[in-house]
C-alpha cells in the first residue's frame, strides 16, 4: 500500500511538472492574424487571436465567390477583431520576411475556389500551376509580428525517432482494437499486433518536454497473399510526450485504408506558439482531396482543435 501511494505522488507530481512546463510562457498578447503562405505568394487567413481566444472569420472556400476590389472592399467581419491587415510577417525556414499584401484574388482549392490575399512574396523555387493540389505552402503568416518557432522534422531512422517506437506500437495496437470493434479487420490482432508499425513521419518541439507528432503505417495481407500483395493498410495518427526517457501517448487513431492510403491526411506543420501559457502548433492537413488548417493546443495529457479552417475538398 505504501508503494502504490508513493508512486500515485510521483505520477502527480510529474503531471505537475509536465504541466508547468508547458505553461511557462511570455506575457498575455495582443490580438493577431495568423494564416498560411502559399508558393505563389497568396496569403489564406484562417485565424485570429483577439488576446484570449482563437477563432476564424475568414470566408471558407465556395463554389461561387465576389471577390472584392481591394483591401477596404473586404467586410470587417472577415478580418475578427482585427483592422485590415496589409503587412504580415511570414516565417519560413525558422526566419522571419516581411511581405505587403497588394489586392485580394481568387485560388483553386481542390474542387472549390478561396478568397485569399495576394502579396509581393517572391518564392525560392518556382511556383507550380495554380491547379496544383494540394498546393505547396511556403510558410506562416502573421500579423502583427510575432515569436513564432520552427517545429522540427525528425529523420523517422533517426535514433531520436526509434525511441518512440515501444510507445507507438502500444498506442497504434490500442487505437487499432478500437477501430476493428467499430469496423471489422481483415487481419486478426495475434497476426498484426506484434509488428511495429513503420515510421512515415516524425515532427518534434520542445525540450522537456517534447512533443511529437507522428503519423504511422502497417501493410496487411491476408494467408495466400504474396509478399508484394496488400491487401490493407493501417494508417495511424498520433500525440506523444516525452519527460526524460518516459515517452507517453497523448492520443492516437488509426484507420484502415486501401492501400493506395486514399483517404489519409498528411500533417504540414508551420510553426509552434508560445501564447498567454500555452502552447500551440499551427499546422495544415492535407489529402488527395482536401485540406484544412488547424490550430491545436498541446495540454499535459491530451491535445484539442481550437480552430479548424476547412481550405478546400472535392467529392470522394
Amino acid at each position: 500500500m505504501k508503494n502504490s501511494i508513493v508512486r500515485a505522488l510521483a505520477a502527480g507530481t510529474a503531471v505537475l511538472a509536465v504541466g508547468a512546463a508547458l505553461l511557462a510562457a511570455d506575457a498575455p498578447r495582443a490580438a493577431f492574424g495568423a494564416g498560411v503562405l502559399r508558393r505563389d505568394g497568396v496569403i489564406i487567413p484562417f485565424a485570429t487571436f483577439d488576446g484570449k481566444r482563437w477563432r476564424n472569420a475568414w470566408p471558407p472556400p465556395a463554389l461561387e465567390l465576389t471577390i472584392p476590389i481591394d483591401l477596404r472592399g473586404i467586410p470587417s467581419r472577415w478580418w475578427g477583431p482585427m483592422p485590415p491587415l496589409d503587412r504580415w510577417q511570414a516565417w519560413i525556414g525558422g526566419q522571419p520576411h516581411q511581405l505587403r499584401v497588394t489586392q485580394p484574388d481568387w485560388i483553386d482549392a481542390h474542387c472549390l475556389r478561396q478568397i485569399g490575399l495576394r502579396s509581393d512574396y517572391r518564392p525560392a523555387e518556382p511556383a507550380p500551376p495554380r491547379t496544383t493540389q494540394p498546393y505547396p505552402k511556403d510558410g506562416l503568416v502573421v500579423s502583427p509580428p510575432q515569436p513564432v518557432e520552427p517545429i522540427a522534422i525528425v529523420r523517422p531512422e533517426s535514433e531520436e525517432a526509434r525511441g518512440l517506437t515501444n510507445a507507438v506500437q502500444e498506442a497504434f495496437n490500442k487505437a487499432e482494437r478500437a477501430t476493428e470493434e467499430a469496423w471489422g479487420h481483415p487481419v486478426s490482432r495475434r497476426a498484426r499486433e506484434g509488428r511495429e508499425p513503420d515510421l512515415d513521419a516524425v515532427y518534434a518541439f520542445g525540450d522537456f518536454p517534447r512533443i511529437y507528432y507522428v503519423e504511422a503505417i502497417r501493410r496487411y495481407r491476408i494467408l495466400g497473399q504474396t509478399a508484394d500483395d496488400c491487401e490493407a493498410v493501417g494508417f495511424g495518427t498520433g500525440w506523444f510526450m516525452k519527460e526524460d526517457d518516459n515517452v507517453r501517448p497523448l492520443q492516437m487513431t488509426v484507420d484502415l485504408l486501401r492501400c493506395d492510403r486514399r483517404g489519409a491526411n498528411y500533417m504540414l506543420p508551420l510553426g509552434a506558439m508560445r501564447i498567454d501559457r500555452a502552447l500551440y502548433w499551427l499546422v495544415q492537413f492535407a489529402g488527395w482531396n482536401n485540406e484544412r488548417y488547424v490550430v491545436i493546443e498541446i495540454k499535459p495529457n491530451t491535445v484539442e482543435a481550437v480552430v479548424s479552417a476547412w481550405g478546400g475538398s472535392c467529392p470522394r
